[in-house]
C-alpha cells in the first residue's frame, strides 16, 4: 500500500507537503529535503487523528506522475481496514473527505 504526497515550492522559498487523500494533512517546511524527512510523521499524525475521531481512513488514490510516496506495511494496512470496518458496522464512522 502506497500513499502519495505532493511537495510544492511556494513563492517565498518554502515548501508545502500535503497528502491529497487526507484533507488538511499538510505542513510548510523551509526545504524540500526537510519535507521529505517529515512526510511519514505528517502521515501518521493524519491517521492517528482519524482513528481518534472515528473518521474513515481513505484508501490511497493513484496519482499519475507522482514521484513521492510512502510504503505502508501490510500490518498497518490491515489496521486501517479493520478500523474502517469496525466503525462502519457500528454506524459511527464519519467520512471527512466527502
Amino acid at each position: 500500500m502506497q500513499f502519495f504526497y505532493v511537495i510544492r515550492k511556494l513563492n517565498d522559498a518554502r515548501y508545502e507537503l500535503r497528502f491529497p487523500d487526507f484533507v488538511g494533512a499538510k505542513e510548510i517546511f523551509t526545504s524540500e529535503e526537510e519535507a521529505r524527512k517529515e512526510a511519514m510523521s505528517i502521515f501518521l499524525e493524519a491517521v492517528q487523528e482519524r482513528f481518534e475521531n472515528r473518521q474513515r481512513i481513505p484508501m490511497p488514490s493513484q496519482i499519475p506522475d507522482c514521484r513521492n510516496s510512502l510504503n505502508v506495511p501490510g500490518t498497518f494496512r490491515e489496521l486501517i481496514i479493520q478500523h474502517n470496518s469496525s466503525m462502519e458496522s457500528l454506524g459511527e464512522i464519519q467520512d471527512v473527505n466527502e
